[in-house]
């Protein structure tokens, strides 16, 4: 017998609970259009010639991915972090166009 109950449901993630017959899995779906929406924007926003200040926000990521950049070591290495934002797969990531 095959269940899916949906445990948790925030603005970030779904929590789904699934029963497979003696197995329990639990599963996490996370919502990342609403980042990326913000961060389209941001970018359409964002002026090169505009003042900067000491602190300009490059990218905005979303919950899960962040876990996840945090599971494989990115975050606390510099230089792939500043390689991954700046690859142009992640492009919707960034919330301006300048190079971190």
């Amino acid at each position: 017998m095959n269940e899916k109950i949906l445990w948790e449901d925030t603005p970030d993630k779904r929590v789904w609970f699934i029963r497979q017959g003696e197995h329990l899995i639990i599963e996490t779906e996370w919502k990342v259009d609403a980042v990326l929406d913000a961060n389209k924007s941001k970018q359409a926003d964002f002026s090169k010639t505009g003042a900067l200040g000491d602190f300009v926000q490059v990218a905005s990521i979303p919950t899960g991915m962040y876990w996840d950049w945090h599971k494989q070591g990115i975050l606390d290495d510099d230089a792939a972090l500043k390689r991954r934002l700046n690859d142009s797969d992640f492009q919707h990531l960034r919330t301006n166009n300048l190079k971190v």
